[in-house]
């Protein structure tokens, strides 16, 4: 019996803080969820830094089901 692993997140998480660990966790054999407040379509953000511009900006990331 492999050990389950629940993810809690929200819409607009970093992707790869999610998706990074995520993947990690099913390549070690454990059995990873990932879960929200409710039961919806996750939108994942990516932060990038842009030329000219003082701080990151946001962009739209993967989607997930949660």
């Amino acid at each position: 019996m492999s050990v389950k692993i629940l993810i809690v997140t929200g819409d607009a998480a970093e992707s790869l803080e999610v998706l990074y660990p995520y993947q990690r966790l099913r390549e070690e054999g454990y059995e990873v969820h990932i879960a929200a407040p409710e039961r919806k379509k996750l939108r994942f953000v990516v932060h990038d830094f842009e030329p000219g511009f003082d701080t990151y900006t946001e962009k739209p990331g993967y989607t997930w089901p949660a």
